[in-house]
């Protein structure tokens, strides 16, 4: 008789514990405590220290020559020297006679690479001029300028000829490897693949000078003029598309008919000159130009980002000290890219393309410059070891005269900014 009462007592006690195992959370037991809370502001005092430093390329180590003309904003012009290596006499043949004859010049034909120009220039037309030989990464802009002036050899109207017929016969094929387009001078122009044009001008022997004490070796400079949009970029001895010159000659053979020969020798040496030049370094910071310029900038991540927010976004904000003067076309785009180590000027760069940012710099316009940093910024905040610092740089380094400059952390309205989208951690509810 006194099972059952026992019994009873632990059942209401079972059931007193039995819990709801498929029932949802009960909020506020279960949910977070607070809101989620986004906040958006510009840190003016991140950029803690920077640095602008030059030399890094000269204009006869870029993968272009640049080459313009915008009165009263730049003069840009290429001046190339050309090998020679083609001896007055030659062995006569056949072997084994070892006498000597000499050569008797026909003629020359001189080749460019136009590897950028803007399609909308009007009446564009390319000018080249003889320059006395002597040429190096010393040569100025002064010193050519004679020159210039008074040893033109020959000029076509590039858009003239590109808008002349194509020549398509089996003939002209089989001589040239593809189309061509000519004019009535004798220029001829093919566009490559890759929308570039090599363009082809035949001297004869009072354009092209052979001096027998020179071997042939010949300087030459060029020239550009438009209605609009007078600039052009030339292939260059660094992106192996630079000039050559094939000379065309003939020698006596004592057994048969002259013998017929052609010489093709490349520029061994190019660059470009430009006035004005471009300023030394000053307080601002500098990116671009001839001889390249970088700017070092160093970051100071707040404690808020590394330990109570998560980055959403982060833009890097530069303010040009004023336009970039030249040719509209003239374009150039900068990168930010991080570094391994901070030391200074030889500063070495990340091989991670994945936190560079890249951003076009249009001429003649001062608008401010807004670069994408989230992806670097969000990866400092994690990493408390990374060297938080980035060089600017430009991209195809010294194949231009363009170099733009932005206030630096010593013109404090103006300084380098970082804006930057975050959201702050909240803590969970207490079960």
């Amino acid at each position: 008789m006194t099972r059952r009462p026992i019994r009873l007592a632990l059942l209401l006690a079972l059931g007193a514990c039995t819990e709801q195992a498929t029932a949802p959370g009960v909020c506020p037991d279960y949910c977070p405590g607070g809101q989620i809370s986004v906040v958006d502001t510009i840190f003016a005092d991140m950029i803690v220290r920077d640095s602008a430093f030059s030399g890094y390329r000269e204009a006869s180590q870029g993968a272009g020559l640049g080459v313009a003309d915008v009165p009263g904003m730049i003069d840009s012009r290429a001046i190339f020297q050309l090998n020679g290596s083609v001896p007055p006499r030659v062995t006569n043949r056949p072997a084994p006679d070892t006498s000597t004859v000499p050569i008797t010049i026909d003629s020359a034909r001189l080749r460019f690479n136009i590897i950028r120009r803007d399609t909308a220039s009007k009446n564009l037309w390319v000018k080249v001029y003889r320059l006395p030989l002597g040429l190096d990464s010393t040569t100025t802009f002064g010193q050519v300028v004679p020159a210039f002036t008074d040893s033109i050899v020959d000029s076509v109207n590039v858009s003239a000829l590109l808008a002349s017929p194509e020549i398509t016969d089996t003939v002209t094929l089989r001589i040239w490897g593809d189309t061509i387009q000519t004019d009535s001078a004798g220029h001829v122009v093919q566009v490559g693949a890759d929308s570039t044009l090599i363009l082809f001008f035949h001297f004869d022997t009072t354009q092209a000078r052979y001096v027998a004490a020179d071997s042939g070796r010949v300087a030459y400079g060029v020239r550009v003029a438009a209605d609009t949009l007078a600039s052009i970029g030339l292939g260059s001895v660094e992106s192996d598309r630079s000039a050559t010159l094939k000379w065309f000659y003939t020698y006596p053979d004592t057994n048969a008919a002259p013998v017929q020969v052609t010489a093709e020798r490349a520029a061994t040496f190019d660059t470009f000159v430009f006035s004005p030049s471009t300023p030394p370094i000053d307080s601002n910071l500098a990116v671009g130009g001839a001889p390249a310029a970088r700017s070092l900038l160093r970051v100071a991540i707040p404690e808020i980002l590394r330990d109570s927010a998560d980055v959403v976004r982060a833009t890097l904000i530069l303010v040009p000290v004023g336009p970039v003067a030249g040719a509209a076309s003239d374009s150039f785009t900068i990168v930010a890219e991080p570094v391994v180590a901070d030391l200074g000027a030889k500063s070495p760069l990340s091989t991670s393309s994945s936190f560079f940012s890249a951003k076009t710099i249009h001429l003649n316009v001062a608008d401010t410059v807004r670069m994408e940093m989230t992806d670097l910024i969000r990866a400092w905040a994690l990493d408390t070891a990374a060297t938080t610092a980035f060089m600017l740089l430009q991209t195809a380094e010294a194949a231009t005269y363009a170099q733009i400059r932005f206030y630096s952390t010593r013109t404090p309205a103006f300084r380098p900014a970082l804006h930057i989208t975050y959201v702050r951690r909240y803590a969970f509810g207490t079960p």
